[in-house]
């Protein structure tokens, strides 16, 4: 079984995985073996393996209560479901993209096609230039999946790329990994923008030792994404506990997490009566933050974890709102900018 199917079968034969199936028949093709597995067939197995829809409690817009039993198996078992069509889909773009650099090669569309890009658009259903570009990241992409065992997306691996060109192969594989790992602590998953931020951030030489590469990318990467200056621990606290830390968005503009850093000061916030309506809601919103980030200080987080009364629920606290500020950062730095109109 090749590396990138064992990633998804996790030790079992492909056919138990349907995932796994599909990769495999795949890669059979390319390689001129036979194939044992219908890839439709394989696809329709890991769709049927969902929970049943009308076994699915509906429950009302506002309800917070804890889920049942039946509730978690069924969202594990749909997540994993999930998780294993989209790295099944990432990974048979980039075989694709390897099946058709050899059909550009051999010019095997010469007899029944008047053009190149004529044949991938008939064969794929994508652009002939999506697929050239395809094509040149195939191999970072798949030696990516191989040593990670996470498939990057197209977008994801135009940032790697980036860096492998000014780093290394290794150092944009660690790229990836290492923003993957970071980004999961705090809830989120992996973006090219995420990605592009980290990169702009990265010293213009990385060290030559592995283990010094990787602590360097991941002191850049906690420092970018706001867990801190960069230190191993994302919710360590140094200095003034309201130090905002630079983040940079994926157009390259320096912004401060703390929201005073941002507009100067409180003052200078317009009344959301005098500005556009929805406008008027993210100043709102910044006054709250403002309000916020004065509130909750070192000392605050520092006697609450060691009040005997809150012992028992400071750390739910402290990561749900570690889980919400990520989620409001993340808001405004995939939000789109400003356009300008004519």
């Amino acid at each position: 079984m090749s590396a990138i199917a064992s990633m998804f079968s996790g030790g079992e034969s492909t056919t138990d995985n349907p995932a796994s199936a599909v990769t495999a028949r795949t890669e059979a093709i390319l390689e001129g073996r036979p194939a044992a597995a219908d890839p439709i067939a394989s696809l329709k197995k890991l769709a049927d393996s969902l929970p049943s829809l009308d076994e699915v409690q509906a429950v009302a817009e506002d309800d917070t209560s804890e889920l049942t039993p039946t509730e978690r198996q069924q969202k594990d078992t749909t997540e994993g479901v999930i998780r294993t069509a989209a790295a099944a889909g990432n990974t048979v773009i980039w075989i694709i993209a390897q099946g058709l650099e050899r059909a550009a090669k051999g010019k095997w569309w010469r007899r029944s096609h008047a053009t190149y890009e004529a044949y991938v658009v008939e064969l794929s259903g994508r652009s002939a230039s999506y697929i050239r570009r395809l094509r040149s990241s195939a191999p970072l992409a798949l030696e990516t999946a191989s040593q990670t065992g996470l498939v990057p997306n197209p977008g994801q691996v135009e940032e790697t790329r980036k860096a492998e060109r000014q780093h290394g192969t290794e150092a944009a594989i660690l790229l990836f990994q290492v923003v993957s790992k970071v980004t999961e602590e705090l809830g989120d998953k992996v973006t090219a923008e995420t990605l592009s931020a980290v990169r702009k951030e990265l010293p213009s030489a990385l060290p030559e030792v592995p283990e010094q590469t990787q602590a360097t990318i991941e002191r850049v990467t906690r420092r970018t994404l706001g867990l801190g200056r960069g230190d191993d621990a994302p919710t360590s606290f140094e200095g003034n506990s309201n130090d905002g830390v630079r983040i940079r968005t994926p157009g390259n503009e320096a912004e401060a997490t703390n929201a005073q850093d941002t507009t100067g000061n409180d003052d200078d916030i317009e009344d959301a009566e005098i500005v556009p309506e929805y406008l008027g809601a993210l100043k709102d919103a910044l006054r709250t933050l403002n309000s916020v980030d004065r509130t909750i200080t070192k000392d605050v987080f520092a006697q609450a974890a060691v009040d005997p009364e809150g012992v028992a629920e400071y750390e739910k606290v402290r990561q749900a709102i570690i889980k919400k500020s990520t989620a409001i950062r993340n808001k405004a730095l995939h939000a789109p900018k400003h356009a300008q109109k004519d």
